[in-house]
């Protein structure tokens, strides 16, 4: 190796964006799809394991506390041999092992202490934040984060804020994705917790848009609405949501070098905010654009299809909405497009254009 790659390769170990300064030789990363395969295989895993326990073992089934604590052991067991080991077979053995721990945990916290269900849930949230800080595991950390999201939008559901998940989750997100270099060491952790963020995102956002309504019947009328009756709207949402895609845009200008004062900066924001006032009555479809932005800006390709995902199923929901008549969705729509496509030529050929021809 020259000594060029050499003080290369040392400047990456002490960022942290490697771990061992002698390269390895034909060491084969498994291809994506058999990650998914095995992590498949350990949930089923633990659903199996789970099951066994709670046959073979009545003690444990029918005691809350002897429930509680063996989830709570088998996590921690989980947790030192993600530790020790770095194999895959052994991480998916570990992530079979904590999610049926996890699972007898809630069990136990649900039917066995007769607490107070948002408590309950607030426990299940605080629970999978720290797993899915301090687990040493990428899809763990997902599975965490993910629940943690259901977990922390249950227990604004039930004070009467459920339009206010979506934003308040959106923003955690952006700023895991924002800065997901600023920390090298703890970029995969970032990451992460970003995809299980989004992923419950996109899950929520999609139960709201099916009806907030039919989520209090399922729950048996436990949610609180009338307490905060006022900020139980739809608009509290979008509100929340438009202030993210500002901070997102901003950010993203200040990391290139655009000054607020610039004219670039002015249209690119107030472009942001026009957007956002036209499409208050599409529902997500702003959601889709931050998240879409955030893997554009990042050069994250998996991120940037969420995005698109996600962009492609509310607007097709909004469609097909019938709380409003097919001209006026049609009417919304186009009117989104339109403003879309005029921000974008007035950046392309007045702005950049202007800009372009400074330096000829």
């Amino acid at each position: 190796m020259s000594t060029q790659n050499t003080q290369v390769r040392a400047k990456l170990l002490q960022a942290g964006l490697i771990e061992d300064a002698t390269p390895e030789t034909g060491k084969l990363d498994s291809p994506w799809y058999v990650k998914v395969l095995l992590a498949f295989s350990g949930w089923l895993a633990a659903l199996l394991l789970l099951c066994f326990i709670g046959i073979g073992f009545d003690l444990i089934r029918t005691n809350s506390m002897a429930m509680l604590i063996t989830g709570g052991l088998m996590i921690c067991g989980a947790f030192a041999l993600l530790r020790i080991s770095k194999n895959e077979f052994v991480e998916h053995l570990a992530l079979a092992v904590s999610l049926a721990g996890q699972a007898l945990v809630v069990f136990a916290l649900f039917d066995g202490f007769y607490l107070d269900r948002i408590i309950v849930w607030l426990l299940v949230a605080l629970l999978q934040v720290s797993l899915a800080l301090v687990m040493p595991n990428f899809v763990h950390r997902v599975f965490s984060s993910f629940i943690a999201a259901l977990a922390f939008n249950m227990v604004l559901s039930f004070w009467g804020l459920h339009y206010a998940v979506g934003g308040i989750v959106l923003f955690i997100a952006a700023l895991c994705w924002l800065y997901e270099f600023s920390h090298p060491r703890q970029m995969r952790a970032k990451q992460a917790i970003g995809y299980g963020l989004v992923l419950a995102l996109m899950l929520f956002k999609g139960t709201t848009l099916y009806g907030y309504h039919r989520m209090i019947d399922w729950m048996d009328g436990e949610f609180v609405p009338n307490q905060l009756e006022l900020w139980n709207k739809p608009w509290l949402d979008e509100i929340i949501t438009g202030m993210v895609v500002l901070y997102v845009v901003w950010h993203i200008l200040q990391r290139y070098g655009q000054p607020v004062s610039e004219r670039i900066s002015i249209t690119a924001l107030l472009g942001t905010v026009l957007l956002c006032v036209v499409s208050m009555k599409v529902q997500g479809i702003t959601i889709g654009m931050v998240i879409m932005l955030l893997g554009f800006a990042g050069t994250n390709r998996v991120l940037l299809g969420l995005g698109i995902m996600s962009l492609l199923f509310y607007i097709s929901f909004y469609y097909y909405l019938l709380d409003a008549t097919l001209l006026a969705k049609s009417q919304t729509l186009l009117i989104v497009g339109l403003v879309l496509l005029f921000v974008r030529w007035l950046m392309l050929n007045i702005i950049l254009g202007n800009r372009e021809a400074k330096h000829v």
